[in-house]
């Protein structure tokens, strides 16, 4: 009875969408937020044939198709937002919301680093860069209930790299550590210590591990365990790892969990001068 009384006040809601709701960071409502999501993809053209991207880039064709269910997602949030009283269901809405926001930024970033002309390379605090990844993944650790152990070294370091590419790296692999243990049961453990000349991260989970068959495999594009999953993830970073010379050592346990280990250079490694 609930789901027909649901449906029935989103169809009345549909045609008059003026309900108070949330808002978005910079933005004043979630349908002011859809709104957004659906204007902000800069093609630099007005030709309707766009050609294709370059292999590895988002093309902004794709970027505009994706960007159209996103839109459709925010607007149902923001009716659903107007009929549900209950805050605790308001939580989920929430979680819907940033994690679209997420997606959107994160188009927008792809799109605008694709167009720089050299990969832009800066020092960043990598105790800040791990926070954000946490940030990043802080809903689902919710979710399933995982408890975070930050282990930092007393001194920070600041690293050269392409924030936004390391931001994607190492949150592909703390969320599949996520995804490897058990909800309410997980441990996941972020550890950096300096060690001869090298900055080192650890990302240690308590989940299910991984076989030593399946080890050798795992930054295999489209190899994957995971129900639902792509295989992409952890391909991904390891590429981004490796362009960026980060060393990269994975051992794990079957029932005991895994742990990946990052080497750093403290240098700042700048794109060769074009001569």
């Amino acid at each position: 009875m609930f789901i027909f009384t649901v449906i029935k006040t989103l169809k009345m809601k549909l045609l008059t969408l003026t309900a108070k709701t949330r808002t978005v960071a910079n933005h004043n409502s979630y349908a002011d937020f859809a709104a957004h999501t659906n204007s902000t993809v800069d093609t630099n053209s007005h030709n309707t044939l766009l050609p294709p991207p370059a292999q590895g880039q988002l093309s902004p064709g794709l970027a505009h198709e994706i960007r159209n269910p996103l839109s459709n997602i925010n607007l149902s949030v923001a009716m659903l937002e107007s009929i549900i009283k209950n805050d605790d269901l308001k939580i989920y809405l929430d979680i819907i919301m940033r994690s679209s926001r997420r997606i959107n930024d994160l188009i927008t970033e792809l799109l605008k680093h694709q167009q720089a002309d050299e990969v832009l390379v800066e020092e960043h605090s990598f105790h800040q860069l791990l926070d954000d990844v946490l940030e990043i993944a802080g809903d689902r650790i919710t979710l399933r209930n995982i408890t975070v152990r930050k282990d930092y070294d007393t001194r920070d370091r600041k690293i050269g790299m392409n924030r936004l590419r390391m931001k994607i790296a190492l949150t592909n692999i703390i969320i599949n550590a996520i995804d490897a243990m058990t909800p309410e049961k997980g441990i996941l453990k972020l550890v950096t210590k300096s060690f001869y000349g090298k900055y080192i991260l650890q990302i240690k989970d308590n989940g299910c591990g991984i076989s030593k068959g399946d080890l050798k495999h795992i930054f295999k594009p489209y190899f994957t365990n995971k129900q639902g999953g792509l295989g992409i993830g952890l391909s991904t970073a390891y590429e981004i790892l490796q362009s960026d010379h980060v060393g990269v050592k994975v051992e794990s346990e079957e029932g005991e969990g895994t742990c990946f280990t990052l080497s750093f250079d403290n240098l700042i490694r700048r794109p060769p001068l074009q001569l």
